[in-house]
């Protein structure tokens, strides 16, 4: 028996799964800085091991896992639950400590009917729900996927709660919720309408380029999913440099070089994570597949001051804790590597990376095929052209000259010979 998601609802599973004497021989979690839990060892590259349980409260992360392991599922029942025989409990569902489930009600996949909670007769429960400790679900209640009904809730008979609803702890709900709200009160009341609050379908997405920066991308995809604003099936990586089927960290394998992507024959979302602008601009003149889209990546911290004046293209990859404030505009396949700063009417072109640190002044104009180097500087209103490379730390104040290399502060040119 195996866990996926080593944290505090993975605790009460592996006591329900030991009260019905099942022992647990390892879990599995993304977080490497997990070695064990309760004394069971913890592992970050899943090979196949079956049954799985997944022992994850999120709904948005549980679907997501859900929907990439290709295996047996188990469903568990503790031994102080009460399940009615025609009750239908679906694969990887959990009913915990204490819960009651009553006749003729129906449970999809991956649910947890957690401690306590009470669904009465012929309730019908889609994939993915989370009923929490003590609600209470009355007759013939219909609740939709991916929903959440908070901590001792209450849901009359006969009512409809929507797909990937919240359902505020000690809420009473005495009417139907639309799909997507988040409702608390008693009586339980909408109060927003639901639509930011679906989660986006699943697309299947790669990277080209398995060095640093391409396990720093594969990082940000996690932390993109885990805040729900996008999910993404990471599929691997694409790299000319390592044999197929290379372990990339725990994080995916190689799927083969620039030939086997441009053969594939299904969409697909591809990341261009290579730190060299003009190594960039190569590869993707290189893709001919018109089944390959550049979306952008962007950290759930990064911060935009004006959302109405930010204009950005594709192929973006925004890494944690960058900043832009008003009248931005940022072209295609560029990188921001890390707790950089746009000032106001800040423009970029296109194939730049900055490295982190970067801070650009209000008015910088910046070309294509530039690297900013470490906590590198440019002042107010100077436009940068063309294969410029600006040294780390230094501090540019003059216009230069494209198809050059400047450091220092002031930055001046450098000539290599």
């Amino acid at each position: 028996m195996y866990l996926y998601g080593a944290s505090g609802h993975a605790r009460v599973i592996v006591d329900m799964l030991s009260a019905s004497g099942l022992k647990v021989d390892a879990m599995f979690d993304d977080d490497v800085s997990i070695k064990e839990l309760m004394s069971i060892p913890v592992r970050h590259h899943w090979q196949g091991e079956s049954p799985i349980i997944i022992s994850i409260g999120n709904n948005v992360t549980r679907k997501q896992i859900a929907e990439k392991l290709n295996c047996e599922f188990f469903t568990a029942i503790h031994p102080s639950a009460v399940v009615s025989p025609s009750a239908r409990l679906g694969d990887g569902s959990v009913v915990m400590q204490g819960a009651i489930v009553q006749s003729g009600t129906s449970i999809g996949r991956h649910c947890i009917i957690n401690t306590g909670a009470s669904v009465d007769h012929e309730c019908v429960i889609e994939d993915y729900v989370h009923v929490s400790p003590k609600a209470t679900l009355c007759g013939n209640v219909h609740v939709g996927e991916g929903a959440w009904i908070g901590a001792a809730a209450v849901v009359i008979p006969g009512v409809k709660i929507g797909k990937w609803c919240t359902i505020g702890a000690g809420s009473v709900v005495v009417s139907d919720i639309p799909d997507g709200a988040i409702a608390y009160g008693n009586p339980c009341r909408v109060r927003n309408d639901g639509k930011h609050c679906q989660p986006k379908k699943m697309g299947r997405i790669a990277i080209y380029g398995a060095g640093g920066l391409g396990r720093e991308v594969a990082g940000g995809i996690e932390r993109i999913n885990k805040a729900g604003k996008e999910l993404w099936d990471f599929v691997g990586f694409y790299d000319d440099g390592l044999p197929i089927g290379t372990r990339v960290s725990h994080y995916g394998s190689i799927l083969g070089g620039m030939d086997e992507l441009n053969a594939i024959q299904e969409p697909l979302a591809l990341a261009i994570a290579i730190g060299t602008p003009q190594t960039r601009i190569s590869l993707v003149g290189r893709i001919t597949n018109p089944l390959i889209t550049y979306p952008n990546l962007i950290a759930p911290s990064f911060r935009i001051l004006d959302p109405k004046t930010f204009k950005i293209g594709k192929g973006n990859i925004i890494q944690d804790n960058c900043s832009v404030t008003c009248d931005i505009v940022i072209g295609d396949f560029n990188v921001l590597n890390g707790s950089n700063a746009l000032g106001h009417d800040v423009t970029v072109g296109s194939h730049n990376v900055f490295m982190p640190g970067v801070r650009l002044s209000g008015e910088v104009i910046v070309g294509d095929c530039n690297l900013m180097g470490v906590d590198s500087v440019v002042l107010q209103k100077i436009s940068i052209g063309n294969n410029i490379t600006l040294g780390a730390g230094s501090v540019l104040m003059t216009k230069p000259k494209d198809n050059a290399t400047y450091i220092g502060v002031p930055a001046k040119k450098f000539n290599y010979e």
